[in-house]
């Protein structure tokens, strides 16, 4: 039984850790307006909060009435991973509020979060408001901005095809987090402060880490910081020196090579170390 628990914040988020506890026995926990297992209601003395994704006072301060609730759930937790989309107020709120509940327990807090498609104009504008404040309460956050994703398809994509894509790409990357920070010295590892990631799937590992270096979802910089690598199934020798020889070569750096856990498998994930500026700047 795995003790990371696995959180979701948010309509977004809750869909993916649902997807989470379909094929994996992680514990987990959903936080949204409704259908969840604590549902944020403003207080009774202001009704007409709207959880419209306003950043107002009255709006957090329902989330934050809900913490000793949230305690309860996550006491005895040895990792908390919060899974959100930004944008729409209630996934950063709950991440927000979760961090500091996570933090009164002296539990490690990961963030595993996305920004909205650019095409979402007013969501998009509240992600990038947000996402200060979601890396400043977490320990580690991963991010990924769906209008990266989008690379790794075609140029013009169904949207409903394209969310549940981007739903499983933040599935597999927080099932990935949270079995590394069951398995491994996770804050050592992840020494810098915020990653994004990316996964190929290729017939060899070193073809599916090439495809993973040419398509990270978030704008990199990793000069001078650590990458990750992490296939999915243990690797021999010569691949593993074929492959941080490829990494260190493209990078500049020598990276972390994790084994995997599946039996077989030549798909790999790569977590590469980002500063959190804005994606839409030149």
């Amino acid at each position: 039984m795995y003790s990371a628990l696995v959180v979701g914040c948010g309509g977004a988020g809750c869909r993916v850790v649902s997807r989470i506890c379909a094929s994996f026995d992680f514990p987990a926990l959903r936080i949204n307006v409704s259908d969840a297992d604590i549902n944020v209601v403003p207080d009774s003395g202001n009704t007409d909060v709207g959880f419209k994704g306003d950043r107002d006072e009255a709006y957090y301060h329902a989330m934050f009435i809900h913490n000793e609730e949230i305690v309860e759930k996550i006491r005895g937790h040895s990792t908390i991973i919060g899974v959100a989309a930004l944008g729409g107020g209630t996934g950063a709120g709950a991440i927000i509020a979760l961090a500091q509940c996570a933090r009164s327990l002296d539990i490690p807090f990961i963030s595993v979060v996305y920004m909205p498609w650019k095409f979402e104009t007013e969501r998009r504008s509240e992600a990038l408001k947000e996402l200060p404040d979601v890396q400043k309460v977490s320990d580690r956050m991963f991010l990924m901005d769906n209008e990266s994703a989008k690379e790794l398809g075609e140029t013009t994509i169904n949207m409903g095809r394209a969310l549940e894509g981007a739903e499983l790409l933040m599935k597999h990357a927080a099932v990935k987090v949270a079995i590394l920070a069951e398995t491994t010295p996770f804050l050592s590892l992840m020494s810098s402060r915020c990653y994004t990631f990316s996964y190929g799937s290729e017939s060899s590992l070193l073809g599916s880490v090439e495809q993973a270096l040419a398509f990270p979802l978030y704008p990199t910089d990793p000069v001078g910081k650590k990458v990750v690598i992490c296939p999915d199934a243990p690797a021999s020798d010569l691949e593993r020196e074929l492959v941080v020889k490829t990494v260190a070569d493209r990078t500049g750096l020598c990276p972390d090579f994790v084994q995997g856990d599946l039996e077989e498998g030549n798909g790999a994930f790569i977590f590469l170390p980002i500063s959190c500026r804005s994606p839409d700047s030149s």
